[in-house]
C-alpha cells in the first residue's frame, strides 16, 4: 500500500493550508506508506519501465521528515497523486507524455496524465455551454472588444493562470480597454478567455471539490474583498462553508460522466451563482479549509474515496 505524490518542492509548499499536504497526512494516518518525489526524479527507460527516485515520508509537522532519497519503479506504487501547481507549462506536458510511456498499468495516477493534458482548466468549461456564462476565447483584439461591448462588462482570464492572477474587470468604455487586451494577448498572439460578468460574485466564488465525481458535503464560498472581482483565497477572498444548492447538483451531475470517463478523480470545480466557471484538474485546493470549517471527518471522506 505505498502511494506517491508528484509536488512541487517541499519548501514551497504552505504546511499549514497546502492540500498536499492534507493529502499526504490522510494516508499517514491510515497506516499506508508515503513517498514523495519532484518532477525532476522521474525516467524513463528503453524498455518502458519508469524509475522515480523518492523520500519515504516518516512524519509531517512544520515540514516533511522524510527518509534519504532512493529509486523505485513506478509499479511498485499503488497510486501516484500527481500534484504540481500551475501553470501548466512545456516540463508539466512533458511529464504527463512521460507517464502515458508507463509499461505498468495497475497503478492509479490521480489525475491522469492524459486528462490533465487534455483539458484545460478554463477552457474546458466550453464542453458544458448549457451551464457556463456567456464565453469567448480568442487571441483576436477586435473579437475581445466586440464581445465586451455586448456583454457590457466582463471578466478577461489568461488561460493558464492561477490563484486569480492576471484577471481583469474591463468595460465596454474603459479607457484602458485597447492597452487591456492588447497587454493580455500580447499584441494579438496569445489566447485569453473573456466571460461575462456574473453579479452574483458579490455573494461569492464557491469551490467545490469531487472526489471520484461526488462532491464533498460543503463548499467553501469564498467572497471577494470590499473593492475586488476576485474571490481567490490568494488575493484576499473571505472564505465560509457553503451547503450545495439545487442548481450545484445539476452541475456537478451534468460534468460527472466527462469527469469519470476522463480519469479526473480529483477535482475542484468553481461555480458562481448557476453558472460553471472553471474545472480545477492540475492541483486543485480547499480540502483544508473545508475540513477546519465544517464538523465532519473530511479525512476520512478523502481516504475512503481516493485509497
Amino acid at each position: 500500500m505505498n502511494y506517491l505524490f508528484i509536488i512541487d518542492p517541499p519548501e514551497k509548499l504552505n504546511f499549514k493550508k497546502d492540500t498536499s499536504i492534507f493529502l499526504m497526512k490522510t494516508f499517514l494516518k491510515n497506516k499506508m506508506e508515503v513517498f514523495y518525489t519532484t518532477q525532476k526524479n522521474i525516467s524513463l527507460k528503453s524498455n518502458g519501465s519508469i524509475t522515480v527516485n523518492v523520500n519515504r515520508i516518516n512524519s509531517i509537522n512544520e515540514n516533511l521528515i522524510a527518509s534519504d532519497k532512493e529509486s523505485k519503479s513506478l509499479s511498485f506504487f499503488k497510486k501516484i497523486f500527481i500534484r504540481l501547481d500551475p501553470p501548466f507549462d512545456e516540463d508539466y506536458l512533458n511529464l504527463t507524455y512521460l507517464l502515458n510511456h508507463r509499461r505498468a498499468r495497475d497503478e492509479k495516477i490521480i489525475n491522469s496524465a492524459e486528462g490533465i493534458r487534455n483539458f484545460n482548466e478554463k477552457l474546458s468549461i466550453l464542453q458544458f455551454r448549457e451551464i457556463i456564462p456567456k464565453t469567448i476565447v480568442s487571441n483576436d483584439a477586435n473579437e475581445i472588444k466586440r464581445f465586451i461591448k455586448k456583454n457590457i462588462k466582463v471578466i478577461l482570464k489568461p488561460i493558464h493562470g492561477m490563484a486569480g492572477n492576471g484577471i481583469f474587470l474591463v468595460l465596454a468604455d474603459d479607457p484602458n480597454l485597447n492597452v487591456i487586451v492588447e497587454t493580455m494577448t500580447n499584441n494579438q498572439s496569445k489566447i485569453i478567455m473573456a466571460q461575462e460578468y456574473l453579479p452574483a460574485i458579490r455573494r461569492g466564488d464557491k469551490r467545490i471539490l469531487l472526489l471520484n465525481g461526488n462532491p464533498l458535503p460543503y463548499g467553501l464560498m469564498r467572497k471577494p474583498n470590499k473593492n475586488e472581482v476576485r474571490a481567490n483565497l490568494a488575493k484576499g477572498g473571505q472564505a465560509s462553508l457553503a451547503k450545495l444548492s439545487k442548481s450545484d447538483y445539476n452541475i456537478i451531475e451534468t460534468i460527472k460522466p466527462f469527469l469519470v470517463k476522463n480519469e479526473l478523480s480529483f477535482v475542484g470545480i468553481d461555480v458562481i451563482g448557476d453558472y460553471l466557471t472553471e474545472i480545477n484538474v492540475t492541483s486543485p485546493t480547499g480540502l483544508v479549509e473545508i475540513a477546519n470549517l465544517s464538523n465532519i471527518d473530511i479525512s476520512k471522506i478523502v481516504f475512503d474515496e481516493l485509497s
